[in-house]
């Protein structure tokens, strides 16, 4: 049965609303709105699901009317209705918070399966069943030994927040490159970037690419990872580098849309 979503993103769903595939937390800046929340009919359903939610339910198990300042969170799957009729203007904001599923564990770990040849391998398809047992007995003690692996979740963690995509921030004046300029400040394009230190390289993933550098790095990244806005002066006094070294490290994650400067940062 072919996947489907049974209802696009935000479209009307008659009186009851919609429901959405991602948890929403809903600010209140301006005015007022009214929010009516009717439960669930589908318990976390997903963008590309297979079954239908059913019908909306008709009637709502809260009935609220948000001012400024309140905050309302509404878990996906939730169906909920949204009217400006109290005679006031309104204005909110609404977040999206995109979580992950078992699914989307399942995806990764594929993708790490491509290292071993059985996983690369055609499928022996017309083969006698004896052979098409064994050939999935492999696969089978395969995807076993990663699951079993008590790191998993960690390293998909890691993973996905390494490829966070980075805030599209211009380094402006500076589109010929990063100058040696001490007062120069930095920092990353996302707050989700990890860095690995090991014993020969220092690996960054951010913004969705992989940067690796010498051990004398580490010291340079640490304040930018934890969410630093750092200049290359004070970068290149705890690195014990020369401003035109860090510049020049800075540089690479600039053209890799990984990390910003300027003067105002």
């Amino acid at each position: 049965m072919p996947a489907r979503r049974p209802r696009p993103r935000g479209a009307s769903g008659g009186p009851q609303g919609h429901w959405d595939d991602h948890d929403t937390v809903i600010i209140q800046l301006d005015g007022a709105n009214r929010w009516r929340i009717y439960g669930t009919t589908r318990p976390y359903p997903l963008y590309r699901d297979i079954e239908d939610p059913g019908e909306a339910p008709t009637e709502p198990v809260a009935d609220l009317v948000l001012h400024p300042g309140d905050v309302l969170y509404v878990p996906r799957g939730v169906w909920h209705a949204v009217s400006a009729d109290q005679g006031v203007r309104s204005l909110h904001v609404t977040c999206g918070l995109q979580t992950h599923t078992a699914t989307d564990l399942m995806t990764w770990v594929s993708e790490q399966l491509l290292t071993h040849e059985d996983w690369r391998r055609d499928l022996p398809l017309l083969a006698a069943p004896d052979v098409q047992a064994d050939a999935v007995d492999g696969m089978r003690k395969r995807l076993a030994e990663l699951l079993d692996a008590p790191t998993l979740l960690a390293r998909y963690r890691a993973a996905m927040d390494g490829q966070a995509v980075g805030r599209m921030v211009p380094t402006l004046p500076y589109i010929d490159g990063v100058p040696a300029d001490g007062g120069l400040r930095v920092r990353l394009t996302t707050a989700r970037a990890v860095l690995d230190v090991g014993e020969d390289v220092v690996t960054l993933s951010a913004a969705g690419s992989t940067f690796e550098f010498a051990p004398a790095a580490e010291a340079v990244l640490r304040p930018l990872v934890e969410g630093g806005t750092v200049d290359l002066a004070t970068l290149a006094d705890v690195a014990g580098l020369d401003v035109e070294d860090i510049a020049g490290l800075v540089q690479e994650l600039v053209a890799g849309q990984a990390a910003t400067v300027g003067s105002l940062l």
